[in-house]
């Protein structure tokens, strides 16, 4: 009879007999009903701590707490449904407090506005103490989180001192590589054996056959199977071969396929898609910045109307028959050119093959376009770009047609900053990185910025930037 090809294998001692001792270990699902019962508690203890404390402090008296208790467990039904809805009662969400501070306060404001909108519709509103609701708002998710807490220090507690109850499960790999990566995530488990995949049909039809004998009558839990991506015939006569267990079978996902996973999933006509890339701005999203920009482009340009005429004066008194307008063609939007609009700076105007940066004591500026340079007012007229739809308030800088083409062949990243429409300012703008870029090197770092920007993108961001761009024009720092 042929030996099970076998990489490791770590039998326990209870692995048929079954483990006694491990019944009165707890296990995760324990916690988690935990909790459950924690979190509904955190809210009720609020809710009576809130009414009692605040008619005692204002009203000098003990008030009825039967009142408080019963909009306590209605409202700590309606928190724990929420808080699962959101998925928050998972090993994972229960170990990671900090990344469930933002859901945990989403479900509690949901919470309130439901109270909210029942007493309001109810006519209740009146008999509900103001104080009451405001203390329990800051009360109760206050005491969550911190129950949170303890309960992961305890969690941590009895992994560390091994008196967690673990699953054992069974893994079948197709390889020392495809172990290494399931590690991780058999943390939780006791993995009681582990078998490789061979190659050939007959092998893996007779390593399952003697499988399937040794695990009936055993305590496995549970068969992990952490097969490449690329063998997935080898993963369909697995699950043909292990039907006759009673027992879930799990696939663990090697790195090409959580890449896929992980990604938004979509469904048309039974057809399931996989967003792989997403738009930088969802239509919403576009949307919302959009009006943003039509909105303050507008108001600028009515309240800056003196000063842009007086800018435009000085312009022409200085160099008459020369355009006040400085014209020039910039990549924009998926690379799609636009005409910029600036107020002349300079004695010349290039828009060509090649275009010279301009430099510290640069000998075109003229005189009134130095101080414009300083100031930033020379970058005025792209209001109106704006307005017309070519660029945005804030976003990367657009550079010359001939920079795009010089730049992107240099640097791999750098057409990603044209996902999104160009700015009068940026983030980049707002970091030190303004003006000339005359090394490989501060161009790199300009798009590192862009690309940030791109990602993290939101109005309070946007808000942050041009407040932000207000007080580097009042520093006036890196001026010409």
């Amino acid at each position: 009879m042929r030996a099970l090809p076998t990489v490791a294998r770590r039998q326990v001692a209870a692995e048929i007999a079954g483990d006694r001792g491990g019944r009165l270990r707890p296990g995760y699902e324990d916690f988690v009903v935990l909790a459950i019962l924690s979190d509904a508690c955190a809210v009720v203890l609020a809710s009576v701590a809130a009414g009692g404390s605040y008619h005692w402090i204002f009203s000098g008296r003990v008030a009825d707490l039967n009142e408080f208790f019963g909009l306590g467990v209605l409202l700590a039904a309606l928190t724990v449904i929420l808080i699962k809805l959101k998925g928050l009662y998972t090993p994972d969400g229960i170990l990671s407090v900090r990344s469930t501070i933002a859901p945990i306060l989403v479900s509690w404001g949901g919470v309130l506005l439901l109270l909210l909108g029942a007493s309001f519709t109810l006519k209740i509103s009146e008999g509900l103490s103001r104080g009451w609701a405001l203390s329990l708002a800051v009360v109760a998710p206050s005491l969550i989180l911190c129950q949170r807490s303890l309960l992961r220090r305890a969690i941590l507690d009895v992994i560390q001192k091994g008196r967690l109850k673990r699953n054992k499960i069974v893994l079948i790999a197709s390889g020392s590589q495809s172990m290494r990566a399931a590690d991780e995530t058999l943390r939780p488990y006791d993995v009681a054996a582990i078998h490789e995949l061979p190659q050939h049909p007959d092998d893996i039809r007779f390593l399952f056959r003697n499988l399937v004998r040794t695990l009936r009558g055993s305590n496995i839990s549970e068969i992990h199977l952490a097969i490449d991506w690329d063998r997935w015939p080898d993963t369909k006569q697995a699950l043909v071969e292990l039907r006759e267990l009673p027992l879930p079978v799990r696939l663990i996902a090697d790195a090409t396929a959580r890449d896929i996973l992980r990604s938004p999933q979509q469904k048309l006509c039974g057809a399931v898609r996989f967003e792989l890339q997403r738009a930088p701005l969802t239509q919403s999203e576009r949307l919302a910045k959009r009006g943003f920009d039509i909105a303050v482009a507008i108001c600028c340009l009515l309240a800056l109307a003196p000063v842009l005429l007086a800018i435009a004066l000085a312009v022409w008194i200085e160099s008459p028959g020369h355009p006040i307008l400085f014209r020039q063609r910039r990549g924009g939007f998926n690379g799609r050119a636009f005409q910029i609009l600036k107020f002349r700076t300079m004695r010349v105007i290039e828009d060509g093959a090649v275009v010279t940066q301009a430099k510290r004591l640069d000998g075109r500026v003229t005189r009134i376009g130095s101080w414009l340079r300083r100031t930033s007012f020379d970058e005025l007229p792209q209001l109106i770009n704006v307005v017309l739809g070519d660029m945005s308030l804030v976003g990367p800088r657009p550079h010359a047609l001939a920079h795009d083409g010089q730049y992107g062949e240099l640097i791999s990243s750098y057409p990603c900053r044209h996902h999104v429409k160009p700015g009068i300012t940026g983030w980049a703008q707002v970091n030190g990185l303004r003006g000339e870029t005359p090394t490989l090197g501060l161009m790199k770092q300009r798009i590192e910025f862009d690309l940030w920007y791109v990602r993290n993108w939101s109005l309070w961001l946007d808000l942050r930037i041009l407040m932000l761009t207000v007080r580097e024009v009042i520093r006036s720092r890196n001026a010409f």
